[in-house]
């Protein structure tokens, strides 16, 4: 009897779905390489050589192609392209996560309310999320970035409030078949108010596909502020991102290739790298193969 808890534990949903992702070696593999890129980001300024703005004698140092000293080269104004890229990281992984963050909160609260309420109003707040989606998200993103001419906070924001819709179709999808369940109607038979039910019974038990989803999401906006900064219109030089070193090289790529591969490779490997972690984890949260497991 001493050990039936524990033994209800280990079978816990929660531990058969971390099972079931750890033997996926490939979105394992990607999950290491997303630590090892945050690591990376987050001790840039000890990892980094040199000061990844510095300009100092151009006309020695610029379009110098890898070495030693400088792994990834030089750009056209001598800037080490090692260090830009390390700080790059970081821009684009606080960027993307931010974001993420933004537009799973927004949609999973929408969506929640909506799903609850269900009748007239949850009518309304469909139709009008389908009247958003209507509009291309893609051209909203670049209108506003062009007239608010973004800072990373600003930046942060119109992504995120544009990114949200999906989340919230998913989490109204998952409120609809959990809020007439069993442990639903004793919490509303015992008085609890609709707020509480949707934050402490709902909201939790819908999180597996929103988890998956923000994984995704979290790669597709590192892409799009790459996109905007490519562009001109998402994190201004001198500060480096990945788009923006990126767009540096476009110019010089027959002359200085280095420019643009490298920060176009770490970009294409962390938006890689999300895409397997989100897989791994839609196949380790199967709701199929966690009841098989957890019956």
């Amino acid at each position: 009897m001493a050990t039936e808890p524990h033994n209800r534990i280990s079978r816990s949903p929660w531990r058969v779905a971390a099972r079931r992702f750890a033997a996926n070696r490939v979105a394992v593999a990607a999950l290491l390489v997303i630590v090892l890129l945050s690591l990376v980001a987050l001790f840039a300024p000890l990892l980094a050589p040199y000061d990844p703005t510095a300009i100092e004698n151009v006309l020695k140092t610029r379009y110098l192609p890898p070495s030693w000293s400088h792994p990834f080269g030089t750009d056209e104004f001598g800037r080490d392209l090692l260090s830009r890229a390390l700080y790059g990281a970081r821009v684009s992984l606080s960027v993307g996560v931010l974001a993420m963050l933004v537009a799973v909160s927004v949609g999973t609260a929408y969506g929640a309310v909506s799903g609850y309420a269900g009748g007239w109003l949850d009518t309304v707040m469909m139709r009008a999320l389908d009247a958003f989606t209507a509009f291309p998200k893609l051209f909203l993103i670049l209108l506003l970035a062009g007239v608010y001419q973004a800072d990373i906070g600003v930046l942060i924001l119109i992504m995120g409030l544009t990114s949200w819709t999906d989340t919230a179709r998913l989490v109204r999808g998952e409120i609809l078949s959990l809020k007439h369940r069993d442990f639903v109607e004793a919490a509303r038979a015992i008085g609890l108010p609709a707020h509480l039910i949707i934050v402490r019974h709902l909201v939790p038990n819908a999180l597996s596909p929103v988890l998956v989803s923000a994984t995704l999401m979290v790669g597709g906006l590192i892409g799009v502020e790459a996109m905007l900064s490519f562009l001109g219109i998402g994190v201004r030089p001198p500060a480096p991102t990945w788009g923006n070193m990126i767009q540096a090289g476009q110019d010089a790529l027959f002359i200085a290739w280095w420019i643009a591969l490298f920060p176009g490779l770490l970009l294409a490997i962390t938006v890689l790298s999300f895409n397997l972690v989100s897989d791994g984890l839609r196949d380790a949260l199967d709701p199929k193969a966690l009841t098989r497991r957890y019956v």
